[in-house]
């Protein structure tokens, strides 16, 4: 069987039938989650991964499905086989360089509630973090 390359901006069919069901290869998510995969790996030692815990911050571009769609390719042949992913999404923080209020904000063009300036710096909320890992 050969393998396919794919490159960035090439489409994946997806499922054993032509559908109109395709997505877009994303090399940000593979690498995120081949990272994510490693990281798992390597903390079980050799024991068996049954779950992975995920935190997805509320300003994070990446997707859920995609996230899935690379660990169950990726993870084939290794102790995460079969693992399922647990998505959480968490609040973002920012703080107003005016005065240092930290707040949750609603969307990412918020005001400070407090002073209602712009002047606003995102401390958390835009990445994805491995929360935990549960074992066989």
């Amino acid at each position: 069987m050969k393998k396919k390359v794919i490159r960035k901006g090439d489409f994946l069919h997806l499922g054993g039938r032509y559908q109109s069901s395709y997505v877009k290869v994303d090399m940000h998510e593979l690498s995120l989650t081949r990272n994510i995969l490693e990281h798992a790996l390597n903390n079980a030692g050799s024991k068996r991964i049954l779950h992975v815990n995920l935190l997805i911050g509320q300003f994070s571009d990446e997707r859920e499905e995609a996230i899935q769609f690379y660990w169950d390719d990726l993870s084939r042949g290794t102790s995460a086989e079969g693992a399922k992913l647990h998505f959480d999404r968490v609040k973002a923080e920012m703080k107003c360089l005016q005065c240092e209020t930290l707040f949750h904000p609603e969307e990412e063009t918020s005001l400070c509630p407090r002073c209602s300036s712009h002047r606003l710096q995102l401390q958390s909320g835009d990445s994805v973090k491995l929360d935990s890992i549960d074992l066989e």
